[in-house]
């Protein structure tokens, strides 16, 4: 399977870490949290998270927090297929093929539950061929773009001239939760809103896939999860998972086919980038650097906006990447890049 172009989409209104930080204080839960809460909150948002801005689906910030469970679901209906929908027209505008030679889409989702999916409406928004094949995927977080490129992968290899399309698409926004947990606040202060879409192809393109590996934890599922809470997503993380990322990932590294000159990675936060470089010892991921500096956490789609700026890049030197994304399951998952 072969990469033909890639593309993003994000909100229009954007807020800095400081911008956040002063809507939770100005918020009616605040003073309901005790004091270790507030101080982890204030050091994350105020502090060096690697963040300088996030995107949400959200007119003012005061929204994040004060919205029901059915509020939630509703902005996550709303919002979700037309991100996932913007995305996929931004990658196609660059692949040069046309909306309606689509034959297949793939998406992913974790943040919101719609039946039919996410892909029957942003089908609908798009125009696609009523016999486009539509397939979603959710329960893996933020790992979720590789496993959806390996789906892709196998449609094409059954039908070589089908043009396919993945779309990571999360609005991270109508998630949130707030309690003394120091996971649910970490998440609160680290996670955005957007999506990210890949055309592929059986041949041409720019780039081929293959190689793809996985690894699934499941003793390790407790680390890092969505639980319920009176209908409400609510986003379990211990403090242990940048140690855990990186040693699986490091696990997944080790099963490569061929040296890279590119590392292309999901980012999850400041901790676990660094625990990445110390065990992968590539030097500095500058990609999941710059994914998380300009957009936080967005879930499943970070890797592919990684992919896409790596596109964008002058990278005639590099002829092998290696791309990674992990998150809930505790799992994790790899592919390889070739130049063609």
């Amino acid at each position: 399977m072969n990469l033909v172009a890639a593309g993003s989409a994000f909100p229009i209104n954007s807020f800095s870490q400081r911008e956040c930080f002063d809507a939770m204080q100005a918020a009616d839960f605040w003073q309901e949290l005790n004091g270790r809460s507030r101080v982890v909150i204030e050091k994350v948002l105020n502090g060096d998270s690697g963040i300088q801005k996030r995107h949400f689906a959200l007119d003012s910030l005061e929204q994040a927090w004060s919205r029901g469970a059915q509020e939630l679901n509703e902005a996550y209906e709303k919002e979700a297929p037309d991100l996932a929908a913007k995305a996929i027209q931004n990658a196609i505008a660059r692949s040069g093929h046309r909306l309606d030679q689509v034959d297949a889409v793939f998406v992913s989702s974790c943040t919101g539950y719609l039946c039919p999916g996410v892909s029957s409406h942003m089908a609908e928004k798009l125009g696609l061929r009523a016999d486009v094949f539509l397939q979603d995927m959710t329960g893996l977080g933020c790992g979720a773009a590789v496993p959806l490129l390996r789906a892709a992968d196998g449609v094409i290899a059954r039908n070589p001239n089908a043009v396919v399309i993945t779309v990571a698409v999360e609005v991270c926004s109508a998630a949130f939760y707030v309690e003394n947990d120091f996971g649910v606040l970490i998440s609160t202060c680290l996670f955005g809103d957007g999506a990210a879409a890949a055309v592929w192809v059986g041949s041409g393109g720019q780039w081929k896939v293959s190689d793809f590996s996985s690894l699934h934890i499941p003793k390790e599922r407790e680390k890092i999860r969505f639980t319920n809470a009176k209908g409400r997503l609510r986003n379990q993380l211990d403090r242990s998972v940048p140690e855990l990322a990186g040693a699986t990932v490091q696990k997944l590294y080790e099963k490569r086919k061929q040296e890279p000159q590119a590392w292309i990675t999901h980012g999850g936060g400041r901790d676990v980038i660094d625990a990445l470089e110390q065990r992968l010892q590539v030097g500095e991921l500058n990609l999941a650097r710059g994914v998380m500096r300009d957009y936080g956490n967005l879930s499943s789609p970070s890797v592919l906006v990684a992919l896409e700026r790596f596109l964008e890049q002058e990278n005639a030197d590099v002829e092998h990447a290696w791309m990674c994304a992990f998150g809930a399951g505790f799992s994790a998952h790899s592919c390889e890049l070739q130049r063609l």
